[in-house]
């Protein structure tokens, strides 16, 4: 790991961060693998021989930790699909904290939106217009029906409770891959293609399309307040607060997807945050987490075209 050669104005992000999370540090690095990884390896178990687990090898790795890199070198996505990232072309970071929810079933999509609000606040569209940042189930979050960014929770136990690491990955500004950096991604987004006939956009969007000179260093001032009160009062009140913000960015809402075998129209989420499909013969399924990927259906010209990723890596490093 290498120290930082950006601004990140950690100070006085630390400073709004303290009065929500006591306790939490910041760490900007300059390269690392991954940062959800890091975290996960600071508390995670270690069996010793003759002895009880312990959690954690030094006592502050159990305290709240927001770790920055700008540029990971293997990032992770969901099913193990690797992301690209490139400093000051995305901004990656990873918050682990311990929490403790009645249920932890939807959290991805209250971070989601927590993020979409943080980046594009509702207060400041016009009435009647639809917001341009919107999120696919289970955790993507789309500009303009491209794929701006993602998300990934992973958890390790910590005593009676559990560690959460939230890991982002968001495109800040264009990505150009070579041709031998695109070969070696297999973060193929099904939804996004270089298909003509593709109802989506070419490619992938850039926050700077939506907000236009924003560098890493501000979206994350932007976020990182938001994300460590949406996942507190998640902790307190579930995905249900949440529902209705999600409704409103709901991507496949309505829309023709593919979940695994299941095929349908999407009819939104359950209360704990489950897709809801609607089978050609009028049956609702309830697809939850796991090892479902939920494909908007572009058709035959979308599924032959090439599928290259210059997103990053947070975890969705």
């Amino acid at each position: 790991m290498k120290e930082s050669h950006q601004n990140w104005n950690v100070e006085s992000l630390w400073e709004q961060l303290i009065p929500l999370l006591p306790g939490i540090s910041i760490e900007v690095l300059a390269r690392t693998d991954s940062t959800n990884t890091a975290l996960l390896d600071r508390v995670r178990s270690e069996s010793r021989s003759g002895s009880a687990p312990s959690y954690g090898r030094r006592a502050h790795d159990m305290q709240p930790c927001l770790l920055v890199a700008e540029h990971q070198t293997h990032g992770r996505g969901r099913l193990g699909r690797a992301w690209l990232s490139s400093p000051g072309s995305s901004l990656t970071f990873s918050l682990a904290l311990s929490l403790q929810p009645g249920d932890w079933s939807g959290l991805s999509l209250a971070v989601g939106c927590a993020i979409a609000e943080a980046l594009e606040p509702w207060a400041q569209l016009s009435p009647g217009a639809k917001p341009r940042l919107t999120l696919k189930w289970p955790n993507d979050l789309w500009l303009d029906e491209r794929k701006l960014g993602g998300i990934l929770i992973e958890t390790v136990p910590a005593g009676d409770r559990r560690m959460a690491v939230i890991g982002v990955g968001l495109n800040i500004k264009e990505l150009v891959l070579s041709n031998k950096d695109a070969s070696a991604s297999d973060d193929a987004d099904p939804d996004s293609t270089n298909s003509p006939a593709s109802p989506f956009n070419t490619g992938f969007a850039a926050l700077t399309e939506l907000r236009p000179g924003c560098s890493g260093p501000q979206a994350l001032a932007l976020i990182a307040p938001a994300l460590v009160r949406a996942v507190l009062d998640f902790e307190q009140h579930g995905f249900a607060a949440w529902a209705q913000a999600y409704a409103q960015r709901d991507l496949t809402l309505g829309r023709p997807v593919t979940a695994g075998s299941i095929e349908g129209i999407s009819e939104g989420i359950s209360p704990q945050g489950e897709l809801l499909v609607r089978t050609p013969s009028g049956a609702l399924q309830t697809i939850s987490g796991g090892e479902v990927s939920v494909r908007l259906a572009c058709g035959p010209a979308a599924d032959a075209a090439p599928r290259i990723s210059p997103g990053l890596s947070p975890t969705s490093p």
